[in-house]
């Protein structure tokens, strides 16, 4: 029985972390990159392009629930999702992974900050004097 629990106990950090990143992607759409990568790396200690490839494949059940329940809702614009996610699936599996073998983990992992960063600024309203710049 002790085993049992312990086993159990030994499951609950994953499952935490990822009823959070299926918490932050039903409601924000985010989640993989975001949030999944970098628990990857600093909790379970894998390399960038273990962690990059692992939350690829986490999000695949996370999107297709996500995308049900807001489909439900009238949520979903099907041509644009069709478009980005050819055009997503082309990128990713010709250009994004394999470039990924080939940069090392430590740089992947300074690249990957700088842009989060960057879209954090963006979505906060950092860039937004460049839009006023064009006007």
């Amino acid at each position: 029985m002790i085993k049992l629990l312990i086993k159990l106990s030994a499951l609950l950090p994953g499952l935490g972390i990822g009823v959070v990143v299926g918490l932050a992607s039903g409601l924000l759409g985010i989640g993989g990159g975001i949030l999944m990568v970098p628990a990857l790396v600093y909790y379970w200690h894998h390399d960038m392009q273990t962690a990059v490839g692992t939350s690829l494949a986490v999000m695949i059940p996370s999107t297709i629930a996500g995308t049900l329940r807001h489909a439900n809702y009238g949520n979903v614009n099907w041509h644009t999702a069709v478009l980005l996610g050819v055009g997503a699936m082309l990128g990713t599996y010709f250009l994004g992974a394999p470039l990924a073998e080939y940069i090392p983990s430590d740089m992947l992992k300074k690249i990957f900050g700088v842009v989060m960063c960057l879209f954090g600024l963006q979505m906060v309203g950092g860039f937004d004097w460049i839009g006023k710049l064009w006007r």
